[in-house]
């Protein structure tokens, strides 16, 4: 009696969920090309300038061919209020990258940047702030010879300071590269000393490498790491830390849309950030044997 009882009950409940349920059709929004403006220039080095067009997420796009979307021929400034420095194209037949030879960073000025794409004229600015120094590095293992890069950080008093973390291995990496979630303000430590670790970032012109790699995040014993970790301005952390919300939250249905906030004049039209990097490095050099 009692096991019929069970499976009426659960009938009764299988039918309400099937009877109640509705398919809901949801009309996307229609695509709108933006402009793709990443800026960059740090202490000692020139302005870079990576430009490129949005594409569909679901349209067709032949990834294969990634420089359909780059941008060429554009008009590219900087200014540090006194020069100005057009930025050249690395490869004109491709376009995409940018870079400058007059103007070179220095800490405690502000920049300009200017990009004209056709019609469209996009500027932003940024400062380069005073480098911030890590107390000390240190490596923690967690799979046999895998581990991450920790490091003491006392962060200085005062309300206000941001920060991105980048690392590169010795001899196995090209690029410092950051690791996801790779920027942080100082709302919660202010004026605190505490330890915090990242794990290893993708070299940008190896995603899908570091996707299939059974090491994928870690640092190795014997591997020699020069960290750089980078002060940055609020609006540009603000760039960082929306962008990777918008990006944690890529496919999840229950998480809230976050718009990704520009420093750019026209964030309509345009997406990305000009960022003015302080870097501070430091080494540490990971013993082979424990």
């Amino acid at each position: 009696m009692k096991k019929i009882v069970y499976i009426v009950v659960v009938f009764m409940v299988w039918l309400a969920f099937v009877s109640c349920r509705k398919d809901v059709k949801v009309k996307l929004p229609a695509f709108k090309q933006k402009i793709v403006v990443e800026a960059s220039i740090e202490t000692g080095g020139p302005a870079i300038v990576f430009l490129s067009y949005t594409i569909p997420y679901f349209g067709s796009f032949d990834f294969t061919q990634p420089q359909k979307a780059f941008i060429k021929g554009a008009l590219v400034t900087v200014s540090d209020g006194s020069v100005i420095d057009t930025l050249k194209e690395l490869d004109p037949q491709n376009g995409y990258l940018y870079l400058g030879t007059k103007v070179i960073g220095q800490q405690g000025k502000t920049y300009f940047l200017t990009v004209r794409v056709n019609d469209k004229v996009i500027t932003g600015q940024t400062v380069i702030r005073e480098p911030v120094k890590l107390d000390s590095l240190y490596f923690k293992g967690e799979q046999d010879s895998l581990g991450f890069i920790w490091q003491r950080f006392n962060e200085p008093a005062g309300l206000g300071n941001c920060y991105r973390w980048f690392s590169k291995r010795k001899t196995k990496d090209q690029f410092f590269a950051a690791p996801f979630n790779s920027a942080f303000e100082d709302k919660f430590i202010d004026g605190k000393g505490f330890d915090f670790a990242y794990d290893r970032g993708p070299q940008p012109n190896e995603v899908q490498a570091f996707r299939d790699d059974p090491e994928r995040g870690f640092y190795k014993r014997g591997d020699t790491v020069i960290v750089k970790f980078c002060q940055i301005g609020t609006g540009e952390y603000q760039f960082w830390n929306t962008y990777y919300q918008n990006k944690a939250s890529n496919g999840n249905p229950f998480s809230a849309p976050t718009n990704v906030k520009s420093n750019y004049n026209d964030p309509e039209e345009v997406f990305g950030c000009f960022v003015g990097y302080a870097p501070f490095f430091d080494t540490i050099i990971i013993p082979k044997k424990k």
